[in-house]
């Protein structure tokens, strides 16, 4: 995939969002809770190819990093987009073909649920379709040519992710990929060359715009004033003034 047609992907994702984000405050009811309106995520992984496939069986993986961000429909209900860049080095040229090491491109769509089981900790689940490229080098001493292997993407992604703030979160998250491969072998060698699967774990930041209810801030911000002062640590200290901020600001906009 060149750039300009990353740059097109990226264009249309951040439309997308922004249309949906749009829509968010007349579909919620942000007097009631406080509720995500979007997140962005920045993070790292590393991935594994896994299976008895050319991947799984030829393929080992390095480090990548990624980018996702989604728009909340309805309360946990949420949509999204993510990119994603995977290295990977060969194992067995015998098995993947004459070729040193490649990069996996993913760019997704997906759908999920975000569940708040506390004030701080959240686990999330989603189902993701789109597209999906390994760009293949050879060394120099192989003959320095690069070539492409594309196929549709299934993922599958969980995390857990813990608040520092209402707008700051860290989580880790395990995903599972699919990839329904295109290339042309042999009939003999299609069952291999057909799919690859790789088995991730990611750990990153959340970025999210959050709605707050009046009502909820203030009980916020009851219960950290309700710790004396001495005992508060330096995380209730940052989520108090931040608490406050936004409170000064809804009642601003309110009147």
């Amino acid at each position: 995939m060149s750039f300009n047609s990353r740059l097109f992907i990226v264009v249309i994702i951040l439309s997308f969002s922004n249309i949906v984000v749009a829509q968010t405050d007349t579909i919620n009811d942000p007097e009631n809770n406080r509720l995500r309106r979007n997140v962005t995520e920045l993070f790292i992984q590393r991935g594994s190819p896994t299976g008895d496939n050319y991947a799984g069986n030829g393929l080992s993986g390095d480090l990548g990093f990624g980018i996702r961000t989604q728009a909340y429909l309805y309360k946990g209900l949420y949509i999204g987009a993510g990119l994603s860049n995977d290295f990977m080095k060969v194992n067995d040229m015998n098995v993947v073909g004459n070729y040193d090491r490649a990069t996996k491109f993913n760019a997704y769509l997906f759908a999920g649920y975000d569940y708040r089981f506390t004030d701080l900790w959240h686990i999330t689940g989603d189902i993701g379709i789109g597209y999906s490229q390994n760009k293949n080098r050879q060394t120099t001493a192989q003959g320095g040519a690069k070539f492409r292997d594309s196929g549709t993407l299934f993922r599958f992604t969980t995390s857990i992710e813990y608040e520092f703030t209402p707008a700051i979160s860290v989580f880790a998250s395990p995903s599972f990929e699919m990839v329904d491969y295109k290339i042309a072998t042999a009939l003999a060698l299609s069952n291999t060359f057909s799919n690859g699967n790789y088995f991730n774990v990611a750990i990153g930041i959340r970025i999210s715009d959050n709605i707050a209810s009046i009502d909820r801030l203030k009980r916020d911000i009851d219960r950290i004033e309700a710790i004396p002062e001495d005992q508060r640590g330096g995380v209730q200290r940052i989520r108090l003034k931040i608490y406050k901020k936004r409170l000064a600001r809804r009642l601003a906009r309110r009147n």
